[in-house]
């Protein structure tokens, strides 16, 4: 799966109609439908905010709408290019200022698929990881040799709890956990053991 590196928008004119597509980055459904609402808000003059989402690991959630437009000429071209391109935490949002000149079916869906594939080319794609949240306890002699080898591994350590041992939280890239498996349980020579907490992309 792919993510977008940046919110974008770009602006293009089909026969008189001009066409106002912007990306934005990771959003929660909630929060997707509160920054359509927002750009409705700020632009009251434009004839229609189509847009479509996907969200999730593997771009599970996804939600378009047509907002006014004829049915499915609007709203599914856009989440179209986001499934053709793998992309997922994503939401565009085209946004129309009618010309006076009528597209058509075939053309409205071209004209907003094209907007679409234009901001998401402005944006910037980016590889997401599949990435495991792991606490795991260490006594304090061995907390350096553990980080070392993280840091190493291209983990994340997202915070220590120190205690009678340290409760380290970390992301691990999920194809290196059975080997980080094998090192730690030889480290801590089988007196430990982490837990997985969770798995999500980044």
């Amino acid at each position: 799966m792919k993510t977008i590196t940046r919110k974008a928008e770009i602006s293009v004119e089909i026969k008189r109609s001009k066409f106002v597509g912007r990306s934005f980055q990771g959003p929660t459904a909630e929060e997707a439908l509160a920054t359509v609402k927002k750009l409705r808000e700020a632009h009251r003059d434009a004839t229609h905010h189509c847009w479509a989402y996907r969200i999730g690991l593997t771009g599970e959630q996804a939600r378009y709408n047509d907002d006014g437009e004829p049915q499915g000429t609007a709203g599914p071209p856009i989440l179209e290019v986001l499934k053709k391109s793998d992309v997922t935490n994503v939401l565009i949002v085209v946004t129309r200022y009618y010309g006076g000149v009528k597209l058509g079916a075939g053309g409205l869906a071209r004209a907003y698929g094209d907007t679409a594939k234009r901001v998401l080319a402005e944006s910037g794609l980016k590889e997401l990881r599949l990435m495991m949240n792991i606490e795991a306890p260490i006594p304090y002699p061995l907390l350096g040799p553990l980080e070392n080898h993280l840091i190493k591994d291209g983990a994340e350590i997202d915070g220590k709890i120190f205690g009678e041992n340290v409760l380290i939280r970390l992301r691990l890239p999920a194809d290196l956990e059975p080997e980080f498996r094998s090192f730690y349980l030889n480290l801590v020579s089988g007196r430990f053991a982490y837990v997985i907490l969770g798995q999500d992309y980044r």
